[in-house]
């Protein structure tokens, strides 16, 4: 199941596999290709992200985006995150819909420590939510997340975390007026926990992906930490190396 912006992007690999957009041309701009699809101009640049980042396409100002190679063979039904800025991640609130399960208050003890990497008897506001795709009509579960917020802007935010669909980091500068400057990231194989499994669709399928986030507002201080699960069957990370 993909988002609005991998299966915009889908559409434009295809399109210039199939010589619709040869390698030389000048695609479409970027209101031309939302009104095209029926989607935000943010989900297009989401998609040109994707794009840009595989290689197929170069962006410049005055110059519109041309097309450099048809060199992908596919772009793959699941989620592929090819993440490579802060803007990138937020993009993924844009795409996802969260459904908030719980909201409390926790004191991090030794074990929720090492998961987290954070300091022993620090407070924190958990916010426990489901992740949901919409398909064909219907909201398809993706992933789990348990996000950490520091008490350092906890108060500020909780009122707001309801009824917010973005991701909680815009929402931390939002009442800080402070920027997240980085999002350290760790990826880690794990057993996916029965009542995870179960909001997820995925209880008889337990193996998984976790994934830990670090977001730290400048200068440099560590206002959240979140923990997102992933059936294996649901999630492709996509990067690429190149040489410099």
């Amino acid at each position: 199941m993909a988002p609005k912006y991998a299966a915009v992007a889908q559409v434009l690999v295809k399109g210039i596999q199939e010589g619709r957009y040869p390698v030389g041309s000048v695609l479409p701009n970027e209101l031309d290709l939302a009104n095209q699809f029926g989607v935000g101009r943010s989900t297009v640049r989401a998609a040109m992200r994707e794009l840009q980042s595989s290689g197929l396409i170069s962006r410049k100002r005055n110059v519109g985006t041309r097309v450099e190679s048809a060199g992908l063979e596919s772009l793959e039904l699941t989620f592929s995150q090819a993440m490579t800025s802060i803007q990138s991640i937020q993009q993924f609130g844009v795409d996802t819909k969260r459904r908030i399960k719980d909201i409390r208050e926790v004191v991090v003890d030794e074990a929720l420590s090492r998961e987290l990497d954070c300091r022993p008897g620090s407070r924190w506001l958990k916010v426990s939510s489901l992740r949901v795709i919409s398909q064909q009509n219907k909201d398809e579960p993706f992933c789990w997340t348990d996000v950490y917020i520091s008490s350092e802007v906890s108060q500020a935010v909780e009122p707001r975390l309801r009824n917010y669909d973005e991701i909680f980091s815009n929402l931390i500068e939002e009442v800080s007026g402070r920027r997240i400057v980085e999002i350290r990231q760790d990826i880690f194989a794990t057993i996916i926990s029965r009542e995870v499994g179960v909001a997820l669709h995925s209880e008889h399928a337990p193996v998984g992906l976790k994934i830990r986030r670090k977001y730290f507002l400048s200068p440099m201080n560590l206002v959240q930490i979140s923990l997102t699960y992933h059936p294996s069957d649901r999630f492709h990370y996509a990067s690429i190396l190149k040489r410099t």
